[in-house]
């Protein structure tokens, strides 16, 4: 239960780095907005983007793995199509936000393994 509250709160925390670092990325909310898009966006890379890996696995083999990037910005723009307060204006902008949130849940789950 732990894991999944800090999964959470570490969604919330690379939405809203990329809200502050990336330009075409805007989130007007609290903070409850952006535990429910970190929430959200747990939810949907739990159960969406395994179905969308398989259905497209044939083009993730053909690009070497980077069709999942492609398939992760689909998920973010999932999620501010969910949540309202979180605003994508272009795919350029979803993709650094895509690397920002990365960024963010690496750094907090290499600490939580370090602590196990």
């Amino acid at each position: 239960m732990l894991r999944l509250i800090i999964h959470i709160l570490s969604n919330a925390v690379g939405i809203w780095a990329s809200a502050r670092l990336v330009p075409g990325i805007y989130f007007d909310g609290d903070w409850t907005w952006l535990i429910l898009a970190g929430a959200v966006l747990g939810a949907i890379n739990f159960f969406v983007k395994p179905v969308v890996k398989i259905i497209s696995l044939p083009l993730i083999w053909i690009t070497l793995g980077l069709f999942t990037i492609v398939i992760n910005v689909l998920m973010l723009i999932l999620v501010s199509h969910i949540v309202s307060a979180l605003v994508i204006e272009t795919w350029t902008a979803a993709f650094w936000a895509v690397v920002v949130i990365s960024i963010v849940n690496f750094f907090v789950s290499s600490v939580i393994n370090e602590n196990d």
